[in-house]
């Protein structure tokens, strides 16, 4: 309590000025060329830019109100700014002026610039005196990042990549989708970001950190595509984005196949993203919103992957071991381990309760499920045979595990008597659901005696 009555005391009384300071020392930088900075000398101008830009990202990542549960969280919603910044903030040099500094200068300068746009971007929609003031604000946004998408100034570096996926994943979540298709060039922005996506996941080893970011952009557009207006600009944006969406999702899924066979022949030059739990669950968030805009035709093309590697594991399995047949079945695993996370991620992003389920996507739901059920008999047939000692990839157990949990929540709910077995609507479950249930329980008992 003594601590936030401190820093409630320091933020009312003393942040802006701070804050002014830092943006004070960067104009006379920009204008002056550091002539203005009293006693430099060579060398000095670029340690006290380093320090103005370090110190107007700590203003701006205040923790204005007391709310953040978490000092090393990266996204925290919207920024907080008391009133009395409302003048600097909606004032189009203070953007102006970081967009500057990020376009004319090196790492560590430019990605600090956009971290603090990143949180200009997130300033409460109240801040602003009018709408015109935020929509003039928000225009300003947009601008910046079109013109950094069409000239790609500072994407090379990896820090500045990384903040600019920052960027662009919070434009959705503090701007309404009606505000963003009103801006001027939405639509060829929307290409752009297309454009810019599709290139990240290709060089997926640089970027895997970010693609989240980028997921969480279409998935935000998507949500918020049955609230926008039935005017016909809008509408023919509309479709654009789902366009825009579908491209998105099948260069995703093609890319993250792709990936394995290259983590593999790297022989553990290059990190494997399915390492990666905290960027894999990231990534497994945002899937579905963009997978089930088109339901019919994402589980069309899941499935005929699906269907393939399990194909090729089966003919894999009847061949003789040798070093390249284990070497093809480990990439095949690392294949439909990524597959199955998806099609967790898809099944199980849905309530249980959720009234506008359709039928044809429970039915749908039904056949990818068939994939994975299909997928764990080979694994248990090729243990029989093989007395044990020909398992699977662990990560793929991990994985089928994921499954399970995914469609325990949505298709296993409790019963009134407190039972398993009942999916919504009280009628009895298939018994592949027990047999999965019982599956994962040895699985996950045997997980934890190995350590």
């Amino acid at each position: 309590t003594l601590h936030r009555k401190t820093a409630v005391s320091f933020r009312d009384t003393s942040l802006l000025q701070v804050f002014q300071f830092a943006i004070t020392t960067l104009k006379n930088i920009k204008e002056s060329g550091m002539q203005a900075v009293a006693g430099t000398v060579e060398g000095q101008e670029h340690r006290i830019c380093n320090f103005a830009l370090s110190l107007a990202t700590s203003c701006l990542s205040f923790d204005f109100i007391g709310t953040n549960p978490e000092e090393s969280a990266e996204d925290v919603g919207t920024v907080q700014v008391p009133s009395s910044w409302r003048s600097i903030v909606q004032d189009p040099a203070t953007m102006q002026l970081f967009l500057t500094f990020y376009a004319e200068t090196e790492p560590p300068r430019s990605n600090q610039a956009l971290e603090c746009l990143v949180q200009l971007s997130s300033v409460r929609r109240s801040l602003f005196s009018s709408e015109k003031e935020r929509t003039a604000f928000l225009e300003a946004l947009m601008k910046g990042i079109h013109d950094i998408l069409i000239s790609q100034k500072g994407l090379a570096h990896v820090n500045n990549y990384h903040q600019f996926c920052r960027l662009l994943g919070r434009l959705k979540a503090c701007y309404q989708l009606s505000e963003l298709v009103k801006t001027k060039g939405f639509s060829e922005f929307l290409e752009l970001a297309r454009d810019f996506t599709i290139k990240s996941l290709q060089n997926w080893q640089y970027s895997m950190n970010s693609i989240h970011y980028l997921l969480a952009l279409w998935g935000r557009l998507v949500a918020a595509l049955p609230y926008l207006r039935a005017e016909t600009q809008a509408q023919i944006q509309a479709r654009m984005l789902k366009q825009c969406v579908m491209t998105v999702v099948d260069n995703y899924i093609k890319t993250m196949l792709s990936s394995v066979e290259v983590v593999r022949n790297s022989d553990g030059a290059i990190e494997d993203p399915l390492d990666d739990e905290g960027s894999l669950r990231e990534q497994m968030d945002r899937l579905p919103v963009i997978a089930r805009l088109q339901y019919e035709t994402v589980a069309q093309f899941l499935i005929s992957c699906f269907e393939e590697q399990l194909n090729y594991y089966e003919q894999g399995l009847q061949v003789p071991p040798s070093p390249p047949v284990e070497h093809q079945l480990a990439i095949i695993e690392g294949k439909m381990t990524w597959l199955t996370y998806m099609v967790a991620a898809v099944v199980g992003s849905q309530s249980p309760s959720d009234p506008r389920r359709s039928k044809n996507e429970l039915l749908w739901d039904g056949r990818l499920s068939t994939c994975v059920y299909k997928l764990v008999q080979i694994i248990d047939f090729r243990l029989g045979q093989t007395n044990g000692m020909g398992k699977c990839d662990e990560k793929l157990e991990v994985a089928i595990l994921f499954y399970f949990k995914a469609f325990k929540k949505v298709y296993m709910v409790d019963s009134v008597g407190g039972s398993l077995g009942m999916v919504p609507g009280g009628s009895p479950a298939h018994p592949l659901l027990s047999l999965a249930l019982q599956y994962a329980s040895v699985k996950t008992s045997e997980s934890k005696e190995n350590g």
